[in-house]
């Protein structure tokens, strides 16, 4: 008896031990999940994002982005935002944020990974709905309703509040910035103090006089007016922070860091807004010009499948070009079809059309510029347009230069590159230009470029004859030297490669922006079909034919944003 006693008391201490082991080893108590820290990584939209989830009794407590390279400004909401609405709401089902799309994506497959890893059905968590309330919206009536919250019409937006009007901004994306989001790395300007302090001389007339004679379509006096306006503009940008004081050239400002130059002016120009009485409205897409009598009376548009009328004194609209939006080149620039794009993933080109159905008039629609440094990787298009701003050069397959690499028509630009053999050319810099740039860092960061010590290895990297790459240098240093270059390059000789190691990365031609558009007067008012303008129908940057062709982009933007307001304001 004593016997049995002794045998049940040790099969019930083994049971008990080997139920205090299978506790200590198994998954959170109900949760089927081991409780702790992980990390992944999921393909983003300029590479890695790499999120670091908290895993409790099944829950997850804390996601956060830990590193990543997406584009300052057009990520910010992401990273901010999902991980928040992963905690809070338990589930994977999140919508990705407009614009962001890349990003919002790589965040939830980096979390799914890590729940996965726990020991968590990830896929049952994506299928984990979220009741959303929503309320819908009432018609509105204000004094000026913008529509586009990138550089052009956050400048009207912010000019017109701070004169005491009643202002609605309206962006169909997620966040605010658009194309201007993008602007990688200069400000078109000339005579500027900066540039005045380092010597870059040129008068206003002789870059008008330049320009024209490259591109006689151009309207030369609204280039003069908006270089004579572009000291205010810098002078009104520092003045919100951005910082844009480093002279490139004489007709170029960049920012003193060589960080973005877009990223710096959005969030500069976002932070103002919150501080504004605008009232921004993300999410929202005008999808009509309301119109009584042939007068433009507001907009309608659309947020979260409820449309209302916002109903305004003024309307200005600023909604970007139509190089993203694939049906819009092919109807028309069918000449560019099928080429990448490298503007905003909102430049769809959808208000063009809804000015033309009012009897607006579009003009120079087939005409867009390419931009001839657009590097693909891993079916992501980015420009590396910074490499040729800090003084590259552009070699070929053969290791020659074949042209001016700083020519400033970048559509004729992009047409040399193309004539070359193979698919692809190369711009090369050295570790000034490196230094110089931020953005170039991130992309080295990103294995965008080849680099080494010496121009032989650099060729034998870009499997091209050593010997042509060391000659086409050679005599690029002594154009530096001498300041002659056998392709008429006068710009941005800054460079002399005489800086190791050395950097190359393959390039080739993109979609930059569309240079026609929505036809307007000198006040900027939208043209009719019988040659008169709409009264208070107004269109500003990239969608308006302004005359302009894109030849300073961001100064148009926030230049003629300003003067967009002053005629609203002095009626």
């Amino acid at each position: 008896m004593k016997h049995t006693k002794k045998a049940a008391a040790f099969l019930a201490f083994v049971l008990a031990f080997a139920l205090l082991l299978a506790a200590c080893g198994a998954p959170a108590s109900g949760s089927g999940a081991a409780g702790g820290v992980y990390t992944q990584s999921a393909q983003g939209n300029n590479g890695p994002v790499t999120v670091e989830v908290e895993i409790a009794d099944g829950a997850v407590t804390r996601v956060e982005v830990v590193e990543n390279s997406e584009t300052e400004g057009i990520a910010d909401k992401p990273i901010a935002e999902i991980p928040a609405w992963i905690v809070e709401n338990q589930s994977l089902a999140v919508d990705a944020v407009s614009g962001a799309t890349n990003t919002s994506n790589a965040i939830v497959e980096a979390v799914a990974l890590c729940l996965e890893e726990a020991g968590l059905d990830a896929e049952e968590w994506k299928s984990r709905t979220v009741e959303v309330q929503h309320q819908a919206k009432e018609d509105v009536t204000c004094d000026t309703v913008v529509v586009g919250a990138g550089g052009a019409g956050m400048r009207v937006a912010l000019e017109l509040a701070d004169n005491g009007q009643n202002v609605i901004l309206v962006e169909k994306q997620s966040m605010v910035g658009g194309a201007t989001s993008l602007a990688a790395t200069y400000f078109v300007a000339v005579d500027t103090t900066y540039q005045q302090e380092d010597g870059m001389k040129i008068s206003i007339d002789d870059y008008v006089a330049q320009t024209a004679e490259t591109n006689p379509d151009i309207d030369s006096d609204r280039l003069r007016l908006l270089l004579e306006n572009s000291q205010e503009s810098l002078d009104w940008l520092n003045g919100l922070g951005t910082n844009i004081t480093r002279a490139l050239s004489n007709y170029q400002v960049a920012t003193e860091d060589g960080s973005s130059l877009g990223a710096a002016i959005v969030k500069a120009m976002s932070g103002a807004l919150e501080h504004s009485t605008v009232d921004l409205r993300l999410d929202t897409e005008a999808v009509e010009i309301l119109t009584e009598d042939g007068a433009v009376t507001g907009v309608r548009v659309r947020d979260a499948g409820d449309e209302y009328a916002v109903r305004a004194d003024a309307v200005v609209l600023a909604t970007g070009g139509f190089v993203s939006g694939e049906e819009a080149v092919e109807k028309y620039a069918p000449e560019w079809a099928g080429l990448p794009s490298t503007s905003a993933a909102g430049s769809t080109g959808e208000m063009i059309g809804l000015v033309e159905q009012i009897g607006g008039v579009l003009s120079n629609m087939d005409v867009v510029r390419l931009n001839p440094s657009v590097h693909s990787e891993n079916g992501v298009n980015s420009s590396l347009s910074a490499a040729r701003a800090e003084g590259g050069i552009i070699v070929n397959q053969q290791g020659l230069r074949f042209c001016n690499d700083y020519y400033p028509d970048y559509t004729t630009l992009s047409k040399w590159m193309v004539e070359q053999e193979g698919d692809y050319v190369y711009i090369l810099i050295d570790q000034t230009a490196m230094d110089n740039s931020k953005r170039l860092q991130g992309f080295k960061d990103m294995g965008y470029f080849l680099e080494a010590d010496t121009l032989e290895e650099l060729a034998e990297k870009m499997n091209v004859p050593a010997d042509n790459l060391v000659k086409t240098v050679e005599a690029y240093q002594e154009a530096v030297r001498t300041g002659v270059d056998e392709f008429g390059r006068t710009n941005n000789l800054s460079i002399d490669f005489s800086n190791p190691p050395y950097y190359a990365v393959t390039t080739s031609p993109g979609l930059q922006v569309s240079l026609g558009g929505i036809l307007v007067d000198d006040s900027l008012r939208v043209q009719k079909q019988d040659g008169t303008s709409f009264d208070n129908l107004y269109a500003v940057g990239e969608c308006a034919d302004d005359g302009l062709f894109g030849c300073a982009p961001t100064n148009i933007n926030i230049t003629f944003g300003k003067m967009v307001a002053d005629e609203i304001l002095a009626k």
